[in-house]
C-alpha cells in the first residue's frame, strides 16, 4: 500500500516571496536496508487549489553519500537531507498554506529499487520487500523544511 505523510502549515498571514532552493531534513528509521523517498512541495490556496512547487528524490543507500552507497542498518534512526529539490521563484499568496508530502518514490520513469538492498539494477520483483518508514519529528529528532524567503532589499517598499 502506498501511504504519503502530509504536512500543512499555518495559513500565510501576508505575501511571501520565496526564490531559492527548499531543504527538508528528516529523521527516518527504516527497517530494510534500502528504499526510494520523495517529498513533494506544494502551495494550497485559500480556494483549495493547489500548485506543486517543487520536489526532491532520494534512495535512502545514498543518503550519505551520492559517490559510495551505504545501506541502512534497519532500525536506526538517521538523518535524510533533501536538498536537490529545482529552484523555484514564486509569490505565496495571503490565505495558502505549503504542504509537504513524503512518501515511497515508485515510477515508471525510474529504476525500480525492491528495497531488498542488492545491486538494484540486478534485482526483480522475486527480491521484491515491503518497507516501513517511520518519520521522526521530536526535540531529538528535529525534522524541518526550510524555505527559501526571499528578503526584500533595505529600504524597499512593496
Amino acid at each position: 500500500m502506498r501511504a504519503l505523510l502530509v504536512y500543512h502549515t499555518p495559513a500565510f498571514k501576508q505575501d511571501a516571496e520565496l526564490a531559492g532552493f527548499f531543504k527538508f531534513s528528516a529523521w527516518i528509521a527504516l527497517d530494510q536496508p534500502d528504499t526510494d523517498i520523495a517529498v513533494f512541495i506544494y502551495e494550497i490556496k485559500a480556494g483549495g487549489s493547489s500548485a506543486l512547487l517543487t520536489q526532491d528524490m532520494l534512495r535512502a543507500r545514498y543518503r550519505k553519500s551520492l559517490r559510495e552507497p551505504i545501506l541502512v542498518k534497519p532500525g536506526a534512526v538517521e538523518r535524510y537531507d533533501f536538498d536537490g529539490f529545482n529552484f523555484i521563484a514564486r509569490r505565496v499568496a495571503k490565505g495558502s498554506r505549503l504542504r509537504l508530502a513524503i512518501g515511497p518514490a515508485n515510477s515508471k520513469y525510474m529504476e525500480k529499487n525492491y528495497n531488498a538492498g542488492g545491486i538494484v539494477a540486478e534485482e526483480s520483483g522475486k527480491d521484491a520487500r515491503t518497507v516501513n518508514v517511520k518519520l521522526y519529528h521530536d526535540s531529538a529528532h528535529p525534522s524541518a523544511v526550510y524555505l527559501p524567503i526571499a528578503v526584500s532589499p533595505a529600504g524597499a517598499s512593496h
